[in-house]
């Protein structure tokens, strides 16, 4: 779990807002276990958003049977749609507003991250007039440049992905290119891959799905043996995929 970020009612897992269906009970004066069962219910209408991220807490008896308890971590469309099946009274309308202005909130913060500018010139060979000058012009140069690569290969694969793509589409260009900065070798969450095309992590899965690179069993994905050549499971607190970027770009 990614908790670099949270707050008070939100987690930031996966580069992804969350909140705890154990929260969302606290908040609402409902019972954990009531929410819970409520989820599992109706989980196939949760996951028509995206995966239900779970964590399995140990037991604290550890002579009795039956499942070990979970904790469900929600998006935004998911805890939406899980306030809509509460009993509506004035404390769960109280905190459907405040986890509306959260989620906004924590959007903000993770827009104004991924959006600061590069700092970036428009480099050009200096004309020369002697010896001296063609050495320190060329020294300069290639300083600047080591320092925009350096400031490239720093960035979030998804912002320089668009930043190639803006790049490719208005000035003809390839930083990625230019630079030999490969991203191909890389795997990224469908969370990730939508942002790069502007998609949901639902369009991407479904997208993926077609394809026959996974197929969905007992409520998780799963990968088939045409899509172990893109894809690879991460086994941990939540059961996922990462995707090579060629699978649906």
């Amino acid at each position: 779990m990614n908790s670099n970020f949270n707050t008070n009612i939100i987690e930031l897992i996966d580069n992804e807002p969350r909140i705890s269906h154990r929260v969302i009970a606290e908040q609402t004066a409902n019972k954990e276990e009531s929410v819970s069962r409520l989820i599992r219910d109706n989980l196939t209408d949760f996951e028509d958003f995206g995966t239900v991220g779970f964590e399995i807490l140990p037991r604290k008896d550890r002579n009795n049977g039956g499942d070990q308890p979970k904790t469900y971590f929600l998006n935004e469309q998911q805890a939406t749609l899980l306030m809509s099946y509460l009993r509506n009274n004035p404390i769960v309308k109280n905190f459907k507003k405040l986890l509306v202005k959260e989620f906004f909130r924590m959007r903000e913060i993770l827009q104004n991250q991924q959006s600061q500018p590069v700092q970036t010139q428009n480099f050009q060979l200096p004309k020369l007039t002697n010896e001296t000058q063609q050495i320190t012009e060329l020294d300069n140069y290639f300083v600047a440049t080591e320092k925009l690569i350096s400031n490239l290969r720093n960035l979030n694969p998804i912002d320089l992905y668009r930043l190639d793509k803006f790049y490719r589409k208005f000035h003809n260009f390839s930083p990625l290119k230019t630079f030999e900065i490969n991203l191909d070798s890389q795997f990224f969450l469908p969370t990730e891959l939508g942002k790069m095309i502007n998609k949901s992590p639902v369009e991407i899965n479904l997208m993926i799905a077609n394809r026959g690179f996974q197929v969905r069993e007992n409520g998780v994905w799963k990968l088939t043996e045409s899509g172990c050549d893109f894809g690879i499971e991460i086994i941990g607190k939540f059961h996922q995929i990462k995707w090579k970027m060629k699978t649906v770009l």
